[in-house]
């Protein structure tokens, strides 16, 4: 199972790292520069309205199909004709409270239009990640991996094109909207995949059966939108509350989306996770070998790259955006921190959804809420976007520890199954090497930054987090 995971999760990796790169590097931000911050900062309000609302056409349904087939592969092909006539009343149910939300928020016209967009799109993401879940439930990682890609290889060739051959016709409409082709696209294409696994791929309806599957998804459906609701508000309270929130929105928008970037290997890591656990959970197999290689894997690779990051957030920024400031590069040092607490909230968040134990999460995730809220409604008259980011790294750090305590103590885990002092040490010993490099060396940023991270990696390995001979047993599937 270590063999399976960290070979699928190195393939993610690579899969990941080379087309999101591609896309993040030279299409979004470039999309980004072009646009008025104003313009692309309002179509990220929009967004994390759409993803806070984007619970209501999942209603958890991917997470517990994740974890229910992964224990009993022979109840996809009983189950799927329901789950998709669920996604279709879900689909409509979300498109009422996005424009009821919309409304209640003040958008109109125009604005409305583009929600309508976003909101096709999220759809359709949700879409996605519930077929997507049933090949991992399956088994199917690398194909799983593959079609984690396929919506942004397709932005690549379209809106590249429209960037190379027609730059004038380039709008946010024009972005969001192909957003909505590719993901259908790819809806198309795992929907291709599955059915050749089904003896029914047309959806049907049964009120009891329909039922079932909502109870069964909606102590995920709660945990997802209070999670959602504590990390994405902050955006669309920037938009809403600040008198040139739309242009803060943008500079903000222009740091949360590097996060994005890294933070996708983390969240595509625990989507591979989830299934692991609940098979080995379902065979009353041991825990705690996945646990340290996860938590290891994802929270030492996180202290490198955010440790790195955030000592060169400010060369960063100015490099990747025309628009840039001081406060963009302040936006950009706290959420790349983010990016420890949240690869911690995936390691665990993916144990305790194998399980069982996720809905006694939502507690803690109501808290993370009201400290978000309360935090923002604080900072933003006074230091604005970039009192937003440092409330956010306090929020997801907050829910991040206690998710691992709870953890371990639900569990019966022993806290000694991680190697907290090594990852406490790297912790601190990342910030030093980054100090010493700047300050004893007369390279460039760019290879300073790279110094940097080389250090990080090697102080992983010495630190114990992970060996070679380990990491070649895993390779060897041995």
């Amino acid at each position: 199972m270590l063999s399976s995971f960290f070979r699928n999760a190195l393939f993610v990796l690579l899969l990941n790292l080379t087309v999101k790169g591609v896309y993040l590097f030279g299409i979004e931000r470039v999309v980004q520069n072009r646009l008025p911050e104003a313009e692309y900062g309002l179509y990220f309000s929009l967004l994390g309205l759409g993803m806070i609302l984007q619970v209501a056409a999942d209603f958890g349904l991917q997470l517990y199909n994740s974890r229910t087939l992964s224990g009993h592969r022979h109840l996809l092909s009983k189950y799927f004709p329901y789950f998709l006539a669920l996604k279709t009343i879900l689909g409509g149910v979300f498109f009422l409270l996005l424009l009821v939300a919309g409304y209640a928020l003040g958008y109109r016209g125009a604005e409305i239009g583009l929600l309508l967009l976003v909101g096709a799109g999220q759809l359709l993401n949700s879409l996605v990640l519930y077929l997507r879940s049933s090949l991992a439930g399956l088994g199917r990682y690398a194909l799983d991996s593959t079609f984690s890609i396929l919506d942004k290889v397709l932005m690549i060739a379209i809106i590249g094109g429209v960037l190379l051959f027609a730059p004038g016709a380039l709008s946010i409409e024009l972005f969001a909207g192909t957003q909505v082709l590719c993901w259908a696209l790819t809806a198309g294409g795992v929907g291709y995949f599955l059915r050749r696994q089904l003896d029914r791929f047309r959806p049907r309806f049964d009120r009891a059966t329909l039922a079932l599957l909502l109870r069964g998804g909606a102590p995920f459906a709660i945990a997802i939108l209070l999670q959602t609701a504590y990390s994405r508000t902050d955006a669309v309270m920037i938009e809403r509350l600040l008198p040139d929130g739309a242009y803060l929105a943008g500079h903000y928008a222009a740091g949360y989306r590097l996060l994005d970037a890294i933070n996708t290997v983390g969240w595509l890591l625990a989507g591979l996770l989830l299934p692991m656990y609940a098979r080995l959970h379902a065979r009353g197999e041991p825990l705690g070998g996945l646990l340290r290689l996860s938590v290891h894997l994802l929270v030492g690779g996180a202290l490198v790259v955010s440790g790195a990051v955030a000592a060169f957030a400010r060369p960063i920024v100015y490099l990747l955006y025309d628009f840039a400031e001081p406060r963009t590069a302040a936006i950009l040092f706290y959420l790349s921190l983010t990016f420890v607490a949240q690869c911690l909230n995936y390691a665990y968040g993916a144990l305790l959804g194998a399980t069982g134990f996720i809905g006694r999460m939502n507690y803690v995730f109501v808290a993370g809420i009201v400290l978000n809220v309360a935090g923002n409604f604080w900072v933003l008259p006074r230091y604005g976007a970039v009192g937003a980011a440092a409330v956010t790294l306090l929020t997801q750090s907050f829910v991040a520890v206690t998710q691992a305590v709870l953890a371990h103590r639900w569990l019966g885990l022993a806290g000694r199954t991680v190697h907290w002092a090594g990852l406490l040490l790297l912790a601190g010993l990342m910030p030093v090497a980054a100090v010493l490099v700047v300050s004893l060396t007369a390279l460039p940023w760019a290879l300073q930054f790279t110094v940097v991270g080389l250090l990080g990696s090697g102080l992983a390995f010495a630190l114990r987090l992970l060996g070679v001979r380990e990491l070649a047993g895993l390779l060897s599937g041995e």
